[in-house]
Formats: C-alpha cells, sequence, structure tokens
C-alpha cells in the first residue's frame, strides 16, 4: 500500500521538476508500463499549461499478493484533488467519490515494491466494498 499511495505523492513532484528530472521522481515507486506512462501524461498535462492539486482519500479494501506480484483494489474519494490552471492556481476539475481504482504492484530485484499498472474502472464502488 505504501508504493500506490507514494504514487500519488511522487506524481505532483513530478510535474512541477524539470523534465529530466522526472524520471528519477518516479522510478522509485514506479516500473513499467506506468512509469512511461506517467511521464508522457505528466508532459501532457505540462504542455496545458496545468497541474495536479489535492490528494484523494484512499479506501483500500483488497489486497492480493501472489509471490511477486499485488493486486491492489482501492475505493478512493477524489473529491478533493484535480487538475488546476499552473499560471493561476484556479482548480479547473475535481475527482468524484467511489473511483474504483485498480493497481497492480511488483516487488523487483531490490526488494522494493513498485506499481507498474494503474487504471479506473468505470463501475461505482463502495469504501466499504
Amino acid at each position: 500500500m505504501a508504493a500506490y499511495r507514494e504514487v500519488y505523492l511522487a506524481g505532483p513532484r513530478a510535474e512541477r521538476a524539470q523534465p529530466e528530472d522526472r524520471r528519477a521522481i518516479l522510478e522509485p515507486v514506479t516500473t513499467q508500463p506506468l512509469l512511461s506512462t506517467m511521464l508522457k501524461g505528466i508532459a501532457a498535462l505540462r504542455a496545458k499549461g496545468r497541474v495536479t492539486w489535492g490528494q484523494p482519500v484512499f479506501h483500500v479494501f483488497e489486497v492480493d499478493i501472489r509471490d511477486d506480484r499485488a493486486v491492489l483494489r482501492d475505493c478512493q474519494d477524489a473529491r478533493k484533488a484535480g487538475q488546476a490552471d499552473d499560471r493561476t492556481g484556479k482548480r479547473l476539475t475535481h475527482g468524484m467519490p467511489q473511483t474504483y481504482m485498480v493497481a497492480a504492484l511488483a516487488r523487483e530485484a531490490d526488494g522494493a515494491w513498485r506499481v507498474a499498472k494503474m487504471m479506473q474502472l468505470t463501475e461505482p464502488c463502495s469504501p466499504t466494498s
């Protein structure tokens, strides 16, 4: 769970960093293909003059660990997170409650867990799922 939560902290740090420094910020908590996906997403976000704001409230309700792989299910409340205009700080979007996230993690050769994939499912979830 720590690696999953850290992705949400590392992402905004990487957004505000110079492009050449972003990979080093994300590598401790992500692995492929998520690492490349996040780097591309950050570049696209910044090209629009946007950054993210806030943090979701996590409600992890299942973690299935099998050897060096894990699947985490979260019913997060993302109403206090979204995108903002980088120049003005004006909040442009916000997330929704009961956002169903599924993350695939891998324990790598150094023993650290890193997030490899994250998907938002379309169906709603319940924090008590």
